[in-house]
């Protein structure tokens, strides 16, 4: 019992690091394209991938909405306001699917919000109601506060993202002998915590 849990803390243990460093790497080369990008589209792309690679505490997240809203601006400044609004929406998407146990990013979604009602408003082809006081506030409360995520699903998702790695590694390390030959019990357990796994992540992360 105590070597199965010494097994298990392991595992878990291997996952989180091999997941942790996955995203650092990820956000950083997303961020390292956007700045070679060709143009403005491909670096706003980048951009917002990188914050896909969302990691509590990692620079490079926090470095990529930075730049997202520096564009958007610079894109106002320079007289373009439907390529900001573009590329304020972008990155209020980009903020809203970090949700999961909480909303990363939640300070800044109120100026966004802001910026996006306000240039809405002056788009062609606008509404009378967006373009009123009244239908712009709308807009900008709708807009900061995106629905809450359900934190039974997200918990379902990372649970299934656990099992799947986890269950994979030890399918090999012990589903698997050392003359490569399937040790039929340990490999058929293993392979339901990887099968079962794969799918509570989708279902989760699909659902939250």
């Amino acid at each position: 019992m105590k070597r199965a849990l010494l097994t298990g803390g392991g595992v878990l243990v291997v996952v989180v690091a091999v997941l942790a460093f996955r995203m650092l790497l990820g956000g950083r080369a997303e961020l390292e394209r956007a700045m070679t990008a060709a143009d403005e589209p491909a670096r706003v792309r980048h951009l917002r991938r990188a914050m896909a690679y969302y990691l509590p505490l990692s620079p490079y997240v926090r470095r990529a909405e930075a730049q997202l809203l520096a564009l958007a601006r610079a894109a106002e400044a320079k007289g373009r306001p439907q390529a900001a609004l573009a590329i304020y929406r972008e990155l209020r998407s980009a903020i809203v699917r970090l949700r999961s146990l909480y909303q990363p990013f939640a300070e800044d979604l109120a100026p966004i919000a802001a910026r996006i009602a306000a240039l809405s408003a002056k788009a062609p082809g606008a509404s009378k109601v967006i373009q009123s006081a009244a239908g712009q506030r709308r807009l900008r409360l709708r807009l900061e506060h995106p629905p809450a995520p359900s934190l039974g699903f997200t918990l379902l998702g990372l649970c299934g993202y656990i099992a799947f790695v986890g269950g994979g590694f030890l399918l090999v390390a012990r589903g698997l002998s050392k003359r490569a030959e399937i040790a039929r019990r340990p490999f058929t357990i293993y392979l339901a915590a990887t099968v079962v796994g794969f799918g509570a992540f989708c279902l989760g992360m699909a659902l939250a």
